[in-house]
């Protein structure tokens, strides 16, 4: 039988999961969805979709939540909730986006590999301690669906909440601002750098981050780190499942 090790599994899931939660993210689907709500713009629905789960709390709240967005862009989002809608309630709107995309591009998926995401990878999330990070809970205490694909397109969704939580903590152990992650981030071209800090609403003049390039390789190798004693709660045969399920089931949704 197949078997992984914690470290190879969570560097295997980690690029699919992101693909796959970006797919529904950047949607124009998604965008014109929070236009149809009476946002003015899809990315403020992404800042109160995400956050919501804090309740209707004070926007600086919102904003260290989130950790790497301005603070004046998150108060712009978090005080054009539409009229009738709480902040809580934009975040079920949001979570439904993501259960609805799960229903549609996972409708073909067998269901044995959705229950063995849905069931494996919510044993990682309820492994992990509430205080790692306050989305991350509050995504964890969001009702899911009884329907397998839109269940398991939230539990991925969950196991992306939870890294962010682990890497919030890991930047600011390697004392290393937010903007500093940006300004350093190891992605390609243009997720990376001052334009993309500036493309954030970040206003310059930003530091040089070959600055700080040392220590954004650390957080993220700390990132992964915190999230052992997680992953670790699956046998060494459940890890390599879980690894081999999210990347092909990811792969397929977005290709």
């Amino acid at each position: 039988m197949t078997t992984a090790t914690v470290a190879e599994t969570i560097d295997r899931v980690f690029e699919p999961i992101q693909q796959f939660d970006r797919s529904w993210m950047l949607a124009k689907s998604t965008d014109a969805y929070g236009v149809k709500l009476g946002f003015a713009t899809g990315a403020q629905f992404w800042v109160v979709g995400r956050a919501g789960v804090l309740g209707s709390c004070p926007v600086e709240v919102a904003a260290a939540a989130i950790a790497f967005e301005p603070l004046e862009e998150v108060r712009k989002a978090w005080l054009a909730v539409p009229a009738g809608l709480t902040h809580y309630d934009v975040a079920l709107h949001y979570r439904d986006r993501i259960t609805e995309w799960g229903d549609r591009v996972f409708a073909n998926v067998d269901r044995d590999t959705l229950s063995a995401i849905d069931t494996l990878g919510r044993r990682i999330i309820d492994a992990a301690p509430a205080a790692l990070g306050t989305l991350f809970t509050g995504w964890r205490r969001l009702p899911a669906p009884d329907a397998l694909p839109g269940r398991a397109a939230l539990t991925m969704h969950l196991i992306r909440e939870l890294r962010g939580a682990a890497h919030i903590v890991a930047v600011m152990a390697c004392g290393l601002t937010p903007l500093d992650a940006i300004l350093a981030a190891p992605h390609p071209p243009p997720r990376t750098g001052p334009g993309y800090a500036e493309r954030m609403g970040y206003k310059g003049p930003f530091r040089n981050p070959d600055e700080v390039r040392e220590q954004r390789m650390e957080a993220e190798r700390l990132t992964a780190a915190i999230l052992v004693p997680y992953f670790s709660v699956l046998t060494a045969e459940e890890l390599a499942l879980f690894g081999e399920l999210v990347e092909t089931t990811c792969h397929s949704a977005v290709s």
